[in-house]
């Protein structure tokens, strides 16, 4: 009875649509505000409530709706069974039934001076498989950069991250399974915000060697990659 109820309750949240001139997000630590911009300019603003597994999608109209967390194979998943959100690698989509109604990557900040140009490639606050990114406390920081090179068949074999990871695919492709059965696919010029906490195996099933730089943020004397024991 409890969760019936307690499902209805987000049921009738999920119905409210009100004026939103501007989407508030960052009220309490557990709020994630992120921005997206269609390639026509039409911008979407959402704040991740990681407290009551919400989103709340302020859409171009000036109008937002509160949406519950929902399965997912891949990415972030909101759905209340006719208005979905639904964000992976970075790009954030809007649908109504079945229909597409918004498609767009980060919303770039402000850039630089003239004669520079940059290109936001990622901006989020959950990680591939959908979590709070959380940093890691601790009076030693290491950040540490490298260049992956995966041949072609080969596999990094199944281990994990403790700390946030993040990394830039240089060439190739990279296939990734996630200890449960999911699995994410990367490309050449795909930003990955990996997986923390979870065992995972990158495996090059291409014909080309894979190459990413990586960064670690992690802390001096620390594993960065932890093996999986066998």
């Amino acid at each position: 009875m409890y969760r019936l109820i307690v499902t209805g309750m987000l049921l009738l949240l999920c119905v409210v649509t009100v004026d939103a001139a501007s989407l508030p997000c960052g009220g309490s630590p557990r709020q994630v505000a992120a921005a997206y911009r269609a390639g026509d300019g039409v911008r979407l603003e959402a704040c991740f409530d990681l407290d009551r597994n919400t989103v709340t999608v302020g859409l171009a109209d000036g109008s937002r709706v509160v949406l519950p967390a929902a399965l997912s194979g891949s990415g972030a998943r909101y759905s209340d069974g006719a208005r979905t959100f639904w964000e992976h690698q970075g790009v954030g989509r809007y649908f109504v039934g079945e229909k597409l109604l918004f498609e767009g990557g980060p919303a770039p900040s402000a850039g630089y001076k003239s004669g520079v140009t940059s290109k936001l490639l990622a901006q989020t606050g959950v990680t591939a498989d959908g979590r709070k990114i959380v940093y890691p406390a601790t009076i030693t920081p290491e950040v540490t950069a490298m260049l992956v090179e995966i041949a072609p068949k080969a596999e990094t074999g199944w281990h994990k991250h403790d700390v946030p990871v993040y990394a830039y695919m240089l060439g190739g492709e990279l296939e990734v399974l996630l200890e449960g059965g999911r699995h994410l696919t990367y490309k050449t010029g795909d930003a990955i915000i990996e997986v923390v906490g979870t065992m995972h195996n990158g495996i090059n099933k291409g014909i080309e060697t894979a190459k990413l730089v990586v960064f670690y943020t992690g802390s001096k004397g620390q594993p960065n990659v932890i093996r999986k024991q066998e």
